[in-house]
């Protein structure tokens, strides 16, 4: 994970705009190695987190005309890539293959690539600027407009009350080009084709950056277009129409021809996923970079509640993470809002983190799980919020994102955790109906199966079209800020892709309770894995479950604490 940050200058003073606030969280993304540059009005700044390859590389890095900021991981070079060269150095030297200012040759290597990742290319022949987030939105970029200049960095810092500035995090719809002489004019080559949805955030990008676009041929990757070959098909509603135990019910699913083809190919997508989520790290914990050599300290971190998508990922990087490490497991508890009786930590994630940690002993015995218990009292909340959390939350300010931001900050910044990769269950219950609006999404359709499976397919898509806004590229701001790359393995390409490819019937099952039917496929998984309690919990929000709030909180309002005054949004 890195720290990018790229400032166009209308003046000659371009560094001005790298203040030392912002340097220091961009440092604290990238505290490894760092670099800057200035050609053209342009400045160009790079803080690395060692992640992949022999070394640290530092950014940016510059080839003949081609300047190169990128932050993230590619996850499909193992046959065009040798592993002791970061992913950056690769990108650039087959950029530098391309024709000069052949945006076609250019579309179809970003065509190619795979993995959460944003990059910054600055031609300074041509003196263009291109810039983009991948098609899932995974990492962070935030786009700022001020009066003499244009801004694009990984995380924002908000030190100038008296100035007038746009900000917003950078739609992820394609690869943006500018030309440093036409900065009221962008060019896009969007990912797909836009829908409504999509459309509106252009718009708003228009709005806020004082620009028109000009959209041109679509990059079109095959795995976001292409509809994988269906597997069998099978109907949970049908297949669950008997009253039985939700254990005798889950066994009786699981010997369904057609639902273990299905699960079949869920475990070798999932599987392959997380592998590669696992074993791209450096070979030292965060505390032992400096000694040069190898360590034994755990590498790998979940961020866990004890529910069922933390709980699988837990089992599954126990697969590819050496037996000599162990794996933290790290959980966090909030002090009761003021005025509760109970002051204890033994809230409802910490109890269900307790027990999903007892089913991973039994699984996995010669893992040393580490549980780290994070507890947070009200006093230290509001510190960090106050001082320094609602930085990293910005452009965003609801009281979810308030709440959200804190818990994954809080526990990303676990005193005793000495991993480099924090595992994220994110995009599980989008992908697979975990929610409470999807259940009553269903519910509130005509009783008719083909009008339930229209508003639950709506509602998940949705959903899912809109989790890089609502939760993405803020988790990567917060968790990059703990010196953590988070990685979420259910936001894979091919995953992601199999299971929107399946019927809602074939995802989940709201003729069953809570705890059981939603995220049935996936519960079944599961259970195939050989967990047993952590099937059968109930979806809790963690901003509920840790005690961070209450629900007496209206998600969506505009957090006191998250207020810039004087920006423009």
């Amino acid at each position: 994970m890195c720290g990018i940050f790229c400032a166009i200058s209308e003046n000659s003073d371009v560094s001005c705009h790298l203040h030392s606030a912002l340097e220091q969280l961009l440092h604290n993304r990238g505290p490894d190695v760092k670099d800057r540059l200035i050609i053209d009005n342009v400045l160009l700044a790079g803080n690395v987190l060692w992640q992949q390859g022999a070394a640290p590389q530092k950014q940016p890095l510059a080839e003949h005309d081609l300047v190169l900021l990128f932050n993230g991981d590619l996850y499909n070079l193992d046959e065009k890539k040798l592993e002791s060269v970061a992913d950056s150095a690769w990108l650039l030297g087959e950029l530098n293959k391309l024709s000069s200012n052949n945006d076609e040759q250019l579309v179809a290597l970003l065509r190619q690539l795979e993995g959460p990742y944003c990059l910054i290319l600055y031609n300074r022949r041509e003196q263009i600027l291109y810039f983009c987030r991948d098609a899932l939105g995974r990492n962070s970029l935030i786009i700022e407009r001020h009066p003499k200049c244009l801004k694009l960095m990984s995380t924002s810092c908000h030190v100038e009350p008296h100035v007038a500035t746009a900000a917003m995090e950078l739609p992820p719809l394609g690869l943006y080009k500018l030309r440093l002489s036409q900065l009221n004019e962008c060019c896009l080559y969007p990912w797909q084709q836009l829908n409504e949805q999509t459309q509106q955030q252009l718009s708003a990008l228009e709005s806020a950056m004082q620009w028109s676009t000009r959209l041109e041929q679509s990059i079109a990757p095959s795995w976001l277009l292409d509809k994988p070959r269906q597997t069998s098909s099978y109907d949970l509603y049908e297949l669950a129409a008997d009253q039985l135990p939700s254990e005798l019910l889950y066994e009786r699913l699981l010997q369904n021809e057609a639902l273990q083809q299905a699960l079949s190919k869920l475990d070798e997508l999932l599987q392959r996923s997380v592998a590669a989520r696992v074993l791209h790290t450096a070979p030292v914990c965060r505390l032992c970079i400096a000694t040069g050599g190898s360590c034994t300290h755990a590498k790998i971190s979940v961020l866990f509640s004890g529910g069922i998508d933390c709980s699988i990922l837990a089992l599954l990087a126990d697969k590819y993470v050496p037996h000599s490490e162990p794996i933290e497991l790290i959980n966090v508890a909030f002090e009761r809002v003021a005025g509760g009786p109970d002051q204890s930590w033994d809230v409802p994630d910490r109890q269900t983190s307790l027990q999903s940690l007892v089913e991973l002993q039994r699984l996995c015995p010669q893992r040393n799980w580490q549980l780290l218990q994070v507890n947070v009292s009200r006093q230290q909340l509001q510190q960090q919020l106050a001082a320094h959390i609602r930085q990293l939350i910005f452009p965003l300010r609801t009281v979810l994102d308030e709440s959200l931001g804190c818990a994954f900050w809080f526990a990303a910044a676990a005193a005793s955790s000495t991993a480099r990769v924090a595992l994220l269950g994110s995009g599980a219950d989008e992908l697979f109906g975990g929610y409470t609006r999807h259940r009553n999404a269903w519910r509130r359709a005509a009783p008719s199966a083909d009008s339930r499976e229209l508003a639950l397919r709506q509602e998940l898509e949705m959903d899912w079209q809109r989790i890089p806004a609502r939760n993405l590229a803020r988790d990567d701001r917060i968790i990059a800020d703990c010196g953590k790359t988070a990685r979420a393995p259910f936001i894979e390409e091919h995953l992601s892709q199999f299971v929107r490819s399946l019927a809602p019937q074939q995802r989940c099952c709201y003729a069953l309770p809570e705890g059981v039917g939603d995220k049935l496929l996936l519960r079944l998984y599961g259970h195939s894995l050989g967990l047993r309690d952590a099937t059968l919990l109930k979806k809790r929000a963690i901003q509920f479950g840790s005690r961070i709030a209450d629900k007496k909180q209206q998600a969506a309002q505009l957090s006191d604490y998250l207020r810039f005054e004087s920006l423009q949004l």
